[in-house]
């Protein structure tokens, strides 16, 4: 626990501060990279890359990631099921962090993500070529993971490409051995950003897992005439309802902060009575507050376009 309250005290307000930026309106769709952008980019990097203890979130999931770039490791009777592979400075220590649970990563056969953008995805060829895994991706984030090239409105860095073996649908599920992910299309962080559901057994009670693919707006990104993503309003707009026809018990996302990981970690290290990850409220609240941000940035920006 000693190692976990660090993280928390830290990283939690560390990483509400630097992703706060990415809800900001600013008056040119595509600015020169400022430096709040660059200290966040280079904290991922640096400190955001370093990993965490692995452990069993619930039921066949594991947290396999870093400070603040989430990896979650789903154990099937078939092999194995890695969403999300982070940043190349995260390589080693998701293999590390992968066989101190008593898994093997050459048992990895599915590599899945929760949206293209290079802090979740940078990592897919150096994994790729070390398991052989099957890279599967939706829609236009297929095609960005496919030619190493951010096409999001965040115009973000770029990574190494690597051939994506299954392009999916929005509705499509995914399935190895006994366990069936399905994909829900979220568009808007990127095109092709997906939110993960599957069922997982604890205590002998069913629970719907909801892995949120991203619902931030990255700073510098306008909502109204986005050349690089036509129609990104409407596209968060049904991103929010589609997340909120979710009815997730757990609830886990793409950076750990986001979910509150190190404190529910905690309660859980401290015996909890029920895993604290089954949290259906907070699941629902951050919807909401993110859709709150969402709203604000629209109306601002339609103000904004009316006062010109």
């Amino acid at each position: 626990m000693d190692l976990i309250r660090p993280f928390v005290t830290t990283w939690s307000l560390v990483l509400g501060l630097a992703f706060s930026l990415g809800c900001q309106s600013v008056s040119t769709q595509a600015p020169e990279l400022d430096n709040a952008v660059s200290q966040t980019r280079a904290m991922l990097r640096a400190e955001g890359s370093h990993p965490v203890e692995p452990f069993r979130v619930i039921g066949n999931i594991y947290y396999v990631g870093a400070t603040a770039i989430s990896a979650h490791l789903i154990e099937t009777r078939d092999g194995l099921i890695l969403l999300d592979t982070g940043t190349r400075e995260m390589s080693a220590g998701l293999l590390a962090n992968i066989e101190k649970l008593g898994f093997r990563p050459q048992d990895i056969k599915i590599i899945l993500s929760s949206h293209a953008h290079w802090d979740h995805v940078e990592g897919h060829a150096a994994m790729q070529k070390r398991t052989g895994a099957r890279v599967m991706a939706l829609g236009e984030d297929a095609i960005a993971i496919t030619r190493g090239i951010d096409n999001s409105a965040a115009d973000a860095p770029d990574w190494e490409p690597i051939g994506v073996d299954r392009t999916l649908k929005d509705g499509d599920t995914v399935t190895l051995g006994e366990v069936t992910l399905r994909a829900h299309l979220t568009s808007g962080h990127t095109k092709g950003c997906t939110t993960w559901t599957m069922t997982v057994q604890e205590d002998d009670q069913e629970h719907l897992v909801v892995f949120v693919g991203g619902t931030s707006i990255n700073r510098g990104v306008r909502l109204l005439g986005n050349t690089r993503h036509p129609g990104i309003e409407d596209n968060y707009a049904q991103t929010f309802r589609t997340l909120k026809q979710i009815q997730a018990d757990v609830f886990l996302s793409q950076h750990p902060h986001l979910h509150g990981m190190a404190e529910k970690r905690i309660q859980m290290e401290a015996g909890a009575p029920q895993n604290p990850f089954i949290d259906p409220e907070g699941y629902q609240e951050f919807v909401a507050e993110e859709e709150a941000k969402f709203v604000a940035q629209s109306e601002r920006e339609r103000a904004e376009s009316r006062s010109d």
